[in-house]
């Protein structure tokens, strides 16, 4: 029977090194100012030699860090989320954190689910797309822990919010069209009432068209075929100059190629917007104006303020807009 292998402990490595074992442990948690050079290049030739792989959990007691932040988005179907993953572990992982993302699929109860998964755990801060209230969050998380909020407006919230300006660049876009004759907009959107973000959006809207229709599309139950034809029909229906505005780009991928492939979508009767997170949707149609969100800025920018609050520095603004633009 082969004879099993030692793991190698941090005495193990503290007795190659010739050092104690309080040296080693400075030098896993990167206070190598605390020892000469010399040292710390004996420390980690004897790592190297010994193979040694540091036991996470009990550095965690020691250091009462995980080096781990949580990021609960609304839905990893979107591009979105996936660009704020993006640029928050972009950030991140510059100053020794991981972030692990965590799909909410657009379900309130789910998300809550998630919130009490990163209380029980050892994450060390929680940047969250939310639909769930101030106070179901503040029920949630029980913890003393940094809560960074991305893309949602949350009135009177005691954390720190990276949005973008929803309703301002709704109204341009809204208005810029009106100016161009077209006076009915077809609103294609997830369930308008779920989410702040889009609730501002359609305020956008309101505010300058009187003629509008929505056309809310469920995250999950969807039937693509019926919500084409419906919207075969309203464009069809009415001799009035038409925009599909749709409030994420999700839907403007998935429904408006084929409509202008038909010919419902030509520019002149009926022509199409909405807020694009990546090229993709430019490449449909060159000529389509659409509102430019950089996610990946927003997620940058919510890991620097989450780095900001773990070293205890204090965040003057609450509210870190990163604005959206119409072209």
């Amino acid at each position: 029977m082969p004879e099993k292998k030692h793991i190698a402990n941090i005495k193990d490595v503290a007795s190659v090194a010739k050092v104690s074992t309080a040296t080693v442990s400075r030098y896993l948690n990167g206070n190598l100012n605390r020892m000469s050079s010399k040292t710390a290049e004996r420390v980690k030739v004897a790592i190297e030699k010994l193979e040694y792989v540091p036991n996470s959990a009990a550095r965690q007691m020691i250091t009462k860090s995980s080096k781990m932040i949580a990021l609960i988005v609304a839905n990893t179907d979107d591009y979105f989320s996936t660009e704020v993953f993006k640029g928050v572990s972009s950030i991140l992982e510059s100053y020794g954190y991981i972030g692990m993302m965590l799909d909410s699929d657009s379900d309130i109860v789910r998300e809550r689910k998630l919130m009490s998964v990163v209380n029980s755990n050892t994450f060390d801060g929680l940047i969250i797309q939310p639909f769930n209230s101030i106070g179901s969050i503040e029920e949630s998380i029980h913890r003393n822990i940094p809560i960074v909020i991305v893309d949602r407006e949350m009135d009177q919230a005691p954390w720190v919010q990276v949005i973008t300006n929803n309703y301002e660049v709704s109204r341009e876009a809204a208005s810029y069209f009106m100016k161009q004759g077209f006076t009915r907009f077809i609103v294609l959107t997830s369930k308008l009432s779920a989410a702040t973000n889009r609730r501002e959006r359609y305020r956008g809207i309101e505010s300058v068209a009187k003629n509008i229709e929505v056309l809310e599309v469920s995250e999950s139950l969807y039937n693509h075929k019926e919500i084409y034809d419906n919207l075969v029909k309203l464009l069809t229906e009415s001799k009035e100059r038409t925009v599909i505005f749709a409030l994420k780009e999700r839907w403007l991928l998935e429904f408006v190629p084929n409509l202008i492939l038909k010919g419902y979508i030509d520019n002149v009767k009926a022509t199409a917007t909405g807020f694009a997170d990546t090229t993709m949707a430019r490449q449909i149609e060159p000529k389509m104006k659409l509102i430019s969100q950089d996610p990946f800025l927003m997620g940058a920018g919510c890991a620097e303020i989450m780095v900001k609050r773990l070293k205890g520095e204090v965040q003057k603004e609450n509210v870190i807009v990163v604005p959206a633009t119409f072209h």
